[in-house]
């Protein structure tokens, strides 16, 4: 007799298979409660960090900004950053990983408004060799809130964004600013978007920066007036700022892809929204829709394979759930772990295992890792091969020389945005570098017309 699979064995045998890829949690700080700011980011090899600023929200304290690592099933002893400090408000803390490998993390220390001018200050401290280093004044004088951010350029100059206030009547206003490391010293403080608390109210969040292939970073931040909010995006290089790209959305997180694409993930829809809004360069080419039925904030990162990777919490039941996506669909979500909470932080390390930080509703911070890597069986994605998104050139684009083992005879046609011709292609490379810089198509010069669909392909040609 021939058993058949219910609906309901079928659920808990998909269900089972989704959660059998992650670890069971494991606690930071012995699961304490009073943990008010979290950042995550992945150490040398195997290692993944994460600081965490302990304390009570909205209390007086006493505060203290620590950092442990992790392999896998346990974190270390935090070392700590600051001393347990009273009277003072920390905000959330960021991390980052500077050209030479110092390991980063920058908090603030202060008041709200700002009434102690010499001890409301942005501090920073980084690991190399030698283990931590004193914590050192980036800026001060100023109040602050986070989270803070870190990236660096193609130059290596190194940068640090978040968000200042400034007291105006009964309130304060924010704007987006960053600094720049220069000699060991911090600069002052640059603007990337002004608040205002007059004619209209605006608010501008902390900037999350990510690295630019070319030059300068990307800074992506929320514009709130009039209790509406746009996510929007500016190129920062050196002492300027410009915008490139604007989306009503909430909540951006961001991430660069291993071929040099900015990825700005965002909410909409009262959060029920999760989109994905792909930039190269200082062009949006591509939006994809992830989930109509999140529930709260997200956070994206990209493993050594080029993957992206996001989470984000389930609307119900509230919890952690994972996706990935080589460039076309987004796969099916895993359910990274069975308790309530939100995640605070995705990485990957050296070896391409993925780690999720979460927060759960009593305010205890936990950590799961994935323990298989993505199979091409998994279903809900195409092969990153079959992407389609643009290919991004600089100088020199390549066609494939061989096709099934022997050598192509087929060559290709470079069409600019209107459909016209700018150069024949061989097989090999092909200098595009004296072409204007834009949006062309490949086309092969023997496709049928029946598979022509097929065989055209985008390429963004850049400096």
């Amino acid at each position: 007799m021939q058993s058949k699979l219910t609906p309901f064995v079928v659920c808990c045998l998909l269900y089972t298979i989704c959660m059998g890829q992650w670890s069971s949690p494991v606690p930071l700080l012995h699961g304490s409660p009073s943990i008010t700011g979290q950042a995550l980011i992945a150490g040398t090899g195997d290692t993944m960090w994460a600081a965490v600023v302990t304390g009570h929200s909205g209390s007086s304290g006493p505060y203290q900004v620590l950092a442990s690592w992790t392999t896998g099933d346990t974190w270390s002893l935090p070392a700590e950053l600051t001393p347990l400090d009273s009277g003072r408000i920390f905000s959330e803390p960021g991390m980052g990983r500077d050209a030479s490998g110092r390991l980063w993390v920058a908090w603030y220390r202060g008041d709200y408004p700002t009434k102690d001018v010499e001890s409301s200050a942005v501090w920073a401290a980084f690991r190399d060799s030698a283990g931590w280093h004193p914590p050192a004044r980036v800026c001060s004088g100023i109040a602050a809130e986070g989270p803070m951010s870190f990236a660096a350029d193609a130059a290596g100059d190194w940068y640090l964004g978040f968000a200042t206030l400034t007291p105006y009547l009964d309130f304060a206003y924010s704007s987006a600013v960053y600094c720049r490391l220069a000699s060991d010293s911090w600069l002052a403080p640059r603007y990337i978007a002004q608040g205002m608390g007059s004619p209209i109210e605006t608010n501008y969040s902390a900037p999350l920066l990510t690295p630019r292939p070319n030059s300068g970073i990307w800074a992506a931040y929320e514009m709130t007036v009039f209790g509406s909010s746009i996510t929007m995006l500016s190129i920062v290089s050196d002492d300027t700022a410009r915008l490139c790209w604007s989306e009503n959305g909430t909540d951006p997180a961001t991430t660069v892809d291993s071929a040099g694409r900015l990825w700005i993930l965002y909410s909409q829809l009262a959060m029920y929204w999760l989109s994905a809004q792909v930039i190269a360069d200082s062009s949006a080419i591509d939006t994809m829709r992830i989930t109509n039925t999140a529930g709260g904030r997200s956070c994206v990162g990209t493993d050594g394979e080029g993957l992206v990777w996001a989470a984000w919490p389930q609307r119900s039941p509230q919890r952690v759930v994972v996706s990935y996506t080589g460039g076309t669909e987004w796969s099916t979500p895993d359910v990274a772990t069975d308790s309530v909470g939100v995640p605070d932080g995705i990485a990957a390390d050296a070896n391409g295992r993925i780690y999720v930080l979460f927060q759960t509703t009593a305010g205890q911070l936990y950590s799961v890792y994935r323990t298989s890597r993505p199979g091409v069986q998994e279903p809900g994605l195409s092969s990153v091969a079959c992407s389609r998104l643009p290919t991004i050139v600089r100088g020199v684009l390549v066609l494939p020389e061989a096709v099934g083992g022997e050598r192509s005879a087929v060559g290709a046609h470079l069409l600019d945005i209107s459909g016209r011709k700018v150069l024949d292609l061989k097989p090999g490379t092909n200098d595009v570098s004296r072409l204007t810089p834009g949006v062309y198509f490949v086309r092969k010069a023997k496709a049928q017309a029946q598979a022509q669909a097929q065989t055209i392909r985008k390429v963004v040609l850049t400096r």
